[in-house]
C-alpha cells in the first residue's frame, strides 16, 4: 500500500515541472490584460456598461421579489402575475450579458474576476428562480384549490401533483443555488458585491427554510386523500383533559378510506375498544420504558404519552393490527384545541340534535360539559364525540369555505402541537423532517436548542380542564462552551368551590391528582441538579434516563385541589448551542412559558 508519506517522497525525488494550470491561467489571463488596457480600453468600456446593466436590472428583480413575497402573504393573487412578468423581464435582461464571452473572459482577470463571477451567479440565480419557481408557482397558485372532480365525485388531484412538482423542483433549485453563492470568495470582492452576495444568501435561506413546511404540508395533503392510492388512515381526537405529551389519550379515533381523491369515514372508536394490560410488540428504548411504564404499551389512552409522535403512531398502529386486523397507512391526530382554530374558518358546526359547535365554545363541549351531560360516560358519551366527529369532518369535506384562510389555520396548529402526523411510507415520512406536523423533538442543537416539558395524568381523570401550569427557563451562556439551562415548572389545581364534580372528571384512583411531569434537556446534554422546592401534597423524582438522545427526568406531583406544586431540573448543554426554545403539551390552560438569560459577572 502506498501511503501519503510515500508519495510525497516519491514527487519529491522527481525533476520539478512547473504548474500547467497556473501556466494556462497566465495564457489566458494576459491577453484579456492586453484587451482592456492595450486595447484602447473598447473592451473595457463595453464590460462596464455591460455591468451597470445587470445592476440596474437585479435591483429591479430584487424589488419585484419583494413586491412578490408581500402580495402572495397578503394574498393579492391578480398581483402575483403582474409582478412575476416583470422579474420574469428583469431577470432574463440581467443574465444575458453575463452569459457574453467578452463577461467570461472578465472572469479570469486578477482582482477584477471575482466581481464579475459573482455577478453572473447572482443573474443565474435569480433568473432561474423566476423560470423554473415563480412563474409555474403563479400559474398554479392564481386558481388554486381543492375542488370535485365531476368524473369520480372524489377531490381533483391534479392541482396537488402540480403543485408538489413546483414544490419539489423548487427544493432542488435552492440547493444548488446555495451552494453556487457558498463558493463566492467574498473576500476577494468589493463592498457592494459583497453585500449583494449577502443579501441573495439571506433570500435563499429563507426560502430554503420555508420549502420543508410546504413540501410537508403537501405530502400530508396527499396522505389524506389518497393521492399515491389506496390508504387506512386513522384519525385520533386527542383528549387535553387527560393529558398526555402530546396533549391527551387518543381517546376517539376514525377510520377513514382513501383513494385518489375519494375520502369515506368506514369506522369509529373508542379507547375502550382496545384491550388493556396485554403488551404490545413494539421496539422501544429502554429509557422510553423506564420514564413511562408499562402502561405505555398497554393501554390505547397512553400512546401519546411520549413526546415522539412517530411513536405514538407506531402504537397506535399495533392497536389496531391486534384487535381490528386493520393496518393503518397514515395516523393523524388532533384536539380540540387545534378544531378550535380550524372553526375560525368553517364557521360553526351543527350537530343532529340542532346544537352547535364553535371555535369558542368547542374546547369546553368537548373537554367539559360533556362529562357534565353525561356524567357516567361509556356509550353515551361515546356516541356524543362520534357525532361530534362526524359533523366536523362533514363540513371539512364540503370545501365550503376559504381553501387559503384553512391552509394558515393548519399550519398554525401544526404549530402549536395541536395537528401531527405520521406515515408508513419512508418517502412521504421523510417530506415531514424538520416540520412541526412531524410531532418531534429537533434532532439536535443547531439551529434551536429545544427542551421539553410535558404532562402526564395518572388520575384516570378528565381533571386537567382545571389545571393551571407556568414554566421558567434560564439559560446561563456565560461560558458559552458549557451553557446550562435551569428548568422550572408550577402546576396548580383550580376547580371553583361551587362546582360539584362528575366521578367522570373527578379521580378514579385517588382522593387527590396526580400529574406525572417529565422535563427534557439539550440533545446531547446532562443533568446537574434535580430539586423538588414546593412538593405539593408529595412530589417524588425520578427515574433519570436518557431518552430521544436527551437527559430526561419524571416528577411524580400529587396535588389536591387549590394546592401548587414547584419543581426544576438543570442541564448541561453542549457546544454552539442556538437560541433556547421550550416545547411544551398543548394545555386547555395554556402553559405560561417565560425565558430568562442568567446575568454573567
Amino acid at each position: 500500500m502506498i501511503t501519503a508519506d510515500d508519495a510525497r517522497l516519491d514527487r519529491s525525488s522527481r525533476p520539478e515541472k512547473k504548474p500547467r494550470r497556473r501556466w494556462i491561467a497566465h495564457a489566458i489571463i494576459w491577453p484579456v490584460l492586453a484587451l482592456l488596457i492595450i486595447g484602447g480600453g473598447f473592451a473595457a468600456w463595453s464590460l462596464y456598461n455591460d455591468a451597470m446593466s445587470v445592476r440596474d436590472d437585479l435591483e429591479e428583480a430584487s424589488s419585484a421579489v419583494s413586491e412578490f413575497q408581500d402580495a402572495a402573504t397578503a394574498r393579492q393573487l391578480d398581483q402575483l402575475q403582474p409582478i412575476a412578468d416583470r422579474l420574469e423581464a428583469s431577470a432574463e435582461a440581467a443574465v444575458v450579458p453575463t452569459a457574453q464571452p467578452l463577461w467570461r473572459m472578465g472572469e479570469l482577470v486578477p482582482v477584477v474576476g471575482e466581481n464579475l463571477r459573482a455577478v453572473r451567479v447572482i443573474a443565474e440565480g435569480v433568473d432561474e428562480v423566476s423560470t423554473e419557481i415563480v412563474s409555474p408557482a403563479v400559474g398554479l397558485v392564481a386558481d388554486f384549490g381543492l375542488r370535485r372532480d365531476p368524473a369520480t365525485g372524489g377531490f381533483d388531484l391534479t392541482p396537488l401533483r402540480e403543485a408538489s412538482d413546483i414544490a419539489a423542483t423548487a427544493d432542488r433549485v435552492i440547493v444548488d443555488l446555495e451552494e453556487r453563492v457558498q463558493s463566492i470568495d467574498t473576500d476577494a470582492t468589493i463592498g457592494p458585491v459583497s453585500q449583494a452576495v449577502g443579501q441573495f444568501d439571506e433570500m435563499l435561506g429563507s426560502a430554503s427554510e420555508a420549502i420543508p413546511p410546504i413540501n410537508g404540508a403537501l405530502a400530508g395533503i396527499g396522505a389524506m386523500v389518497g393521492v399515491d392510492g389506496p390508504k387506512n388512515v386513522v384519525l385520533a381526537f386527542l383528549n387535553n383533559a387527560e393529558a398526555a405529551a402530546l396533549g391527551g389519550g387518543p381517546a376517539a379515533q376514525s377510520l377513514l378510506s382513501v383513494d385518489s381523491g375519494n375520502v369515506q369515514m368506514v369506522q369509529q372508536v373508542s379507547s375502550t375498544d382496545f384491550p388493556v394490560g396485554a403488551p404490545l410488540d413494539v421496539a422501544m428504548d429502554d429509557g422510553a420504558r423506564q420514564l413511562y411504564d408499562s402502561i405505555f404499551l398497554d393501554n390505547m389512552n397512553a400512546a401519546t404519552s411520549r413526546p415522539d409522535f412517530p411513536t405514538a403512531a407506531q402504537v397506535i398502529t399495533a392497536h389496531w393490527q391486534r384487535t381490528l386486523g386493520v393496518t393503518p397507512d397514515v395516523v393523524v391526530s388532533i384536539d380540540p384545541i387545534a378544531l378550535s382554530r380550524l372553526l375560525q374558518v368553517t364557521g360553526p358546526v351543527t350537530l343532529p340534535d340542532g346544537e352547535q359547535l364553535t371555535s369558542d365554545n368547542v374546547v369546553t363541549k368537548l373537554l367539559n360539559e360533556a362529562y357534565f351531560r353525561y356524567p357516567e360516560g361509556g356509550a353515551e358519551n361515546d356516541a356524543y364525540f362520534a357525532s361530534a366527529a362526524t359533523a366536523v369532518f362533514d363540513r371539512m369535506m364540503s370545501l365550503d369555505y376559504d381553501i387559503w384562510a384553512m391552509a394558515d389555520a393548519v399550519v398554525d396548529a401544526a404549530n402549536r402541537g395541536t395537528l401531527m402526523m405520521w406515515s408508513a411510507d419512508p418517502a412521504t415520512q421523510t417530506l415531514f423532517d424538520g416540520t412541526r406536523l412531524q410531532g418531534t423533538l429537533p434532532a439536535g442543537n443547531e439551529g434551536t436548542t429545544a427542551l421539553g416539558v410535558y404532562f402526564r395524568d395518572r388520575s384516570s381523570s378528565k381533571i386537567d380542564y382545571y389545571l393551571h401550569t407556568e414554566a421558567n427557563v434560564t439559560t446561563n451562556a456565560c461560558t458559552p462552551d458549557a451553557p446550562t439551562y435551569t428548568v422550572e415548572v408550577r402546576l396548580r389545581f383550580d376547580v371553583p368551590d361551587d362546582v360539584e364534580l362528575p366521578d367522570y372528571i373527578d379521580s378514579n384512583l385517588y382522593d387527590f391528582y396526580r400529574t406525572e411531569v417529565f422535563l427534557y434537556g439539550p440533545v446531547g446534554g446532562t443533568t446537574t441538579a434535580v430539586e423538588v422546592p414546593e412538593p405539593g401534597l408529595e412530589t417524588v423524582t425520578g427515574p433519570s434516563v436518557t431518552d430521544l438522545g436527551r437527559p430526561a427526568e419524571k416528577f411524580t406531583v400529587d396535588l389536591e385541589n387549590g394546592q401548587s406544586a414547584l419543581v426544576r431540573a438543570t442541564f448541561a448543554g453542549t457546544p454552539d448551542s442556538g437560541p433556547t426554545e421550550v416545547r411544551i403539551t398543548p394545555m386547555i390552560n395554556a402553559t405560561t412559558v417565560t425565558l430568562a438569560e442568567a446575568t454573567c459577572g
